[in-house]
């Protein structure tokens, strides 16, 4: 669901995916469009949702507390203070995801927002220690600039007290195929990098993406394309107008959830991305079931039953 329509500093050159709406969004709008789909997961996003000062208004208009869905927002922090998470809790949020790029000044300079690390750094923890566990998480899109980085991100994720989920970079959101270890990097560099989180995360410190999502991710990053997209199906993305959108990377808009599915899902044979929100989205059964067994192993402490259900790196039988 997106509350802002600009796009913030995320990346140096969103500009050529600038969605810009004039007027006032209205909270009703969203009320109608999400109870239509009944669903189990919301993500408030942007943009940046805490650059709306009503954000929590918008939250609590479709939070059920105590039931579904369960409500994300996902910001870059730069306005986050402990006054504003405690209210966003208050109206129903399950948690907070803060974009993460590198773990120090480095991300500062990416996201173009001077002293943003700095003050993560401090708000971060802060607002852990008045909030309950998993209130705030980490979301780290892996591109070819960061890779390297990605075991010193969990370090600092377990520092802040909070857990960190990967996603993967799709040209999609630059145009620029750059950001693919593809073109712009070494594959045998990202499998070492991919196989020291999966270490640290099998050591117990906090990595939400399962092992075998993260051998995707690689997958795409390496071929630039990963097929059987089901936009509209599993996912979709509700526009500050109201209007249905099938994914964030498509400019395509409609009224009704069923023409969507006949005009574009049907027909959708896309692979040019393979982001956390597809990852997690379009597990068949049987990985569903993996995944839950092998957090099962984990609390309990089986960890011949965790490693068994958790994935393999590709090339191994």
């Amino acid at each position: 669901m997106t509350v802002t329509s600009r796009w913030s500093n995320a990346f140096p050159r969103l500009d050529v995916w600038v969605k810009i709406f004039a007027g006032l969004v209205i909270l009703a709008a969203w009320q109608v469009g999400v109870a239509a789909f009944a669903p189990r997961y919301v993500t408030v996003t942007g943009g940046e949702p805490l650059a709306r000062g009503d954000v929590d208004d918008i939250v609590r208009a479709i939070a059920h507390p105590g039931r579904l869905p369960w409500m994300v927002v996902v910001s870059n922090g730069s306005q986050l203070t402990p006054e504003r998470f405690l209210k966003l809790k208050a109206a129903g949020m399950h948690q907070l995801s803060l974009s993460i790029d590198f773990p120090d000044q480095r991300h500062s300079d990416f996201r173009r927002i001077p002293g943003l690390f700095e003050h993560l750094d401090r708000a971060v923890p802060e607002c852990v220690g008045l909030g309950e566990p998993d209130d705030i998480s980490l979301n780290c899109c892996i591109t070819a600039w960061n890779y390297r980085d990605l075991p010193d991100i969990v370090r600092l994720a377990a520092r802040w007290g909070v857990a960190v989920n990967f996603s993967a970079y799709t040209p999609l959101r630059m145009d620029d195929p750059k950001g693919l270890v593809q073109h712009n990097g070494s594959p045998e560099e990202l499998r070492r990098s991919i196989e020291a989180v999966i270490e640290l995360k099998r050591a117990g410190l906090p990595v939400y993406s399962g092992e075998r999502t993260l051998w995707r991710f690689y997958q795409f990053l390496i071929e630039g394309h990963i097929g059987g997209c089901q936009a509209g199906y599993k996912f979709l993305v509700v526009n500050p107008d109201g209007r249905l959108t099938p994914c964030a990377m498509v400019m395509a808009y409609f009224t009704d959830h069923r023409a969507m599915q006949r005009e574009f899902s049907c027909r959708n044979t896309c692979g040019a991305c393979y982001i956390s929100t597809r990852a997690n989205t379009e597990k068949a059964p049987g990985e569903l079931l993996g995944d839950n067994l092998a957090i099962l192993g984990k609390v309990l402490g089986w960890s011949a039953l965790a490693r068994r259900f958790n994935g393999r790196r590709p090339g191994t039988a």
